[in-house]
């Protein structure tokens, strides 16, 4: 079996600045901002496609963030009252993936910060989470940019399935929301038991990783419908070299249920369900690994 992903010539992040003011002088602001590599590579690109930066009133403006989540319910509440849309658009060739959108997200920060202002991800209609500072000059997939989180714990409380059985529920679903930055489908894993949540999320993470470097040669590419994780994909996810699992590489099986969007299943060969899969083949570590902090490659 096999599943076709076709990557198109050009790709375009969107990020919206609500404010009650318009930036004084962009190119200042991103110069005081981001200083050392980052900040040059910002302003090289500034005023041409892989950069444009747009102010209009709230009222007249292209994005509509009415409806805009957020972890900080002020936030969202700002984003909805704020008098100025300042917009962040690229428009990406996809050889530029994917540093590309990694620098259009950090101009849109700086110019939130330079006004008070809150950064909102069009793509995935959300309040950008503060990153830290100084910030990580290089691409990590960690970072905010797939969507995909935990559910609520248990379905926020309503399902009433034992939680030491292995099959005994299908209440998480999670999917991404901005692969497609990258000129990649969503991915969606589905019909996951509760206890497994963690496991779920940490398989389509990694897939994520696996299939991020496909983004960068456009055209169509027909692959093989089961893809094989190892350790490596799972720590690039998270901009790290540590090896996580000793055993051997995951295979995972991709089905085509959009024109861009891919399930997770488990092999096609696997006897079982998708969530014994998850219980008996996956490394042990998937069911408990929350986060880690990015290797620092950025040279003192």
């Amino acid at each position: 079996m096999s599943i076709t992903i076709t990557v198109p010539e050009e790709t375009i992040t969107r990020f919206v600045i609500a404010a009650d003011r318009t930036p004084d002088d962009v190119a200042t602001a991103l110069r005081q901002g981001l200083p050392g590599r980052l900040g040059a590579a910002t302003l090289q690109r500034l005023g041409t496609p892989a950069l444009m930066v747009a102010a209009h009133k709230a009222e007249v403006s292209p994005w509509d963030l009415r409806s805009v989540a957020s972890t900080d319910p002020e936030d969202a509440e700002r984003a909805r009252r704020s008098d100025w849309h300042v917009g962040v658009t690229s428009v990406l060739q996809v050889a530029d993936l994917p540093v590309g959108p990694h620098i259009s997200r950090t101009a849109a920060e700086v110019l939130a910060e330079s006004l008070g202002g809150v950064p909102v991800d069009v793509d995935m209609n959300q309040a950008v989470h503060p990153l830290p500072v100084p910030r990580q000059e290089q691409f990590v997939l960690a970072d905010d940019w797939t969507g995909a989180v935990l559910p609520p714990y248990r379905n926020a409380g309503r399902c009433t399935a034992d939680e030491d059985e292995i099959d005994g529920c299908s209440c998480v679903g999670i999917t991404t929301r901005g692969l497609r930055r990258f000129g990649l489908p969503e991915l969606e894993i589905t019909g996951v038991a509760c206890p497994h949540d963690l496991a779920a999320l940490n398989v389509l993470r990694t897939t994520a990783q696996r299939l991020l470097p496909l983004g960068r040669h456009r055209g169509e590419h027909v692959l093989h419908s089961e893809l094989v994780l190892t350790s490596a994909d799972f720590s690039a996810f998270w901009g790290s070299r540590e090896q996580v699992w000793d055993d051997g590489p995951i295979p995972v099986r991709l089905v085509q249920t959009g024109p861009r969007r891919l399930s997770i299943q488990a092999p096609e060969d696997f006897p079982g369900s998708l969530n014994e899969w998850l219980w008996d083949e996956l490394p042990p570590v998937l069911h408990h690994y929350l986060s880690c902090e990015p290797d620092n490659a950025d040279p003192d």
